[in-house]
């Protein structure tokens, strides 16, 4: 049987009109199916979380691996540069490839941030949740926010 069905069979034994002693068997029974019931889904929720940690460390394991990658090949394309500029060959053409040492566009470098003028930094506007929560805790600010208590299942 479902969880919902035990439940909606649960909600429906009280509205029977059943001896003190009949209900008592009766939601015991059911009781002790919808325990069942919440272990395994606690297993089932286990092993979940336990998948999704192993995927997280392989996407952790993954990411570190392409980053190796990216950096090997960087270097080997940097390495093919520092050749061809050693051997003066800054354009060729192979069967399968073109070859071109190019100036890329221009870059700005900062020598000393503090000389640059004001308007040309941006302004990062953040709320600042644990204050603004304090103040609304102290009755402020009821058109901007409210406080909200919800509850969540805790399995241990």
């Amino acid at each position: 049987m479902k969880l919902y069905e035990l439940t909606q069979i649960y909600n429906n034994l009280m509205d029977l009109d059943l001896s003190e002693d009949e209900l008592k068997v009766h939601l015991t029974n059911i009781e002790d199916e919808i325990e069942e019931k919440a272990d395994n889904i606690a297993k089932v929720l286990k092993s979940m979380d336990a998948e999704a940690v192993a995927l997280k460390d392989e996407e952790t394991r993954l990411a570190e691996k392409r980053k190796a990658i990216e950096n090997r090949s960087k270097g080997l394309k940097m390495y093919l540069q520092d050749q061809m500029i050693l051997v003066d060959k800054k354009k060729f053409k192979t069967t399968l490839f073109s070859f071109n040492i190019q100036k890329n566009a221009p870059s700005l470098k900062i020598i000393d941030e503090s000389k640059v003028p004001e308007e040309f930094f941006v302004i990062e506007r953040k709320l600042n949740k644990t204050d603004f929560k304090n103040a609304v805790k102290d009755g402020l600010y009821a058109d901007a926010a409210t406080l909200e208590s919800s509850e969540s299942l805790r399995i241990r």
